[in-house]
């Protein structure tokens, strides 16, 4: 509880200068290969992610894939950035790991997103100086269920494995299509 409304708090205290998003689509020219070099580290992110998830789901259900994503999904993260020359991680409006915690630049564009559809919620730019932020939507796909699905329909090991993991746990009640959170990525422009 305290947990949920630390990150209310956090999520409320965005300054109200807080750089604008702007669509990826709209965003000026001059920001095309920064935003490239940001949406490949995110699909080499997402794709090693996803093996894993894929391999551990496979061998132990979504008991296994919880522990990837509080263990191996930070280490996966901070190699695809590193390998890209960019930083970069994922948060949500209803986190799991107050390690995933909203950078500031994100926030109005997460509040914004927050209870929409996957679909509905565009890439966005935002102009940080020196560098870019770009903010990729997470969807939730059916695969995704098993873990962050509505709370009575999780299984009991999963239930137990988020209870030892995540005390705090607040990302649960996701259905399919649903905007589950941005992977964000800092970029020199």
């Amino acid at each position: 509880m305290l947990a949920a409304i630390a990150l209310t708090t956090l999520l409320a205290a965005a300054p109200p200068s807080s750089p604008a998003a702007v669509p990826i689509a709209e965003a000026p020219a001059a920001w095309a290969p920064a935003v490239a070099k940001a949406q490949e580290s995110g699909r080499s992110f997402q794709k090693a992610l996803q093996a894993r998830l894929g391999a551990a789901l496979a061998q132990g259900g979504p008991p296994a894939a919880i522990e990837v994503c509080a263990t191996d999904a930070p280490r996966i993260a901070a190699e695809a950035g590193k390998a890209a020359g960019v930083k970069l991680g994922r948060t949500s409006d209803r986190l799991r790991s107050g390690a995933n915690a909203p950078p500031g630049w994100t926030r109005a564009s997460l509040q914004a997103a927050a209870g929409r559809k996957g679909a509905d919620v565009q890439p966005l730019a935002v102009d940080l100086g020196s560098n870019l932020g770009v903010l990729l939507p997470i969807t939730v796909g059916s695969a995704c269920l098993g873990c962050h699905g509505p709370a009575a329909s999780l299984q009991p090991k999963v239930k137990e494995a988020l209870a030892a993991r995540y005390p705090a746990d607040r990302a649960v009640g996701y259905a399919e299509g649903d905007f589950r959170g941005f992977l964000w990525v800092e970029v020199a422009k």
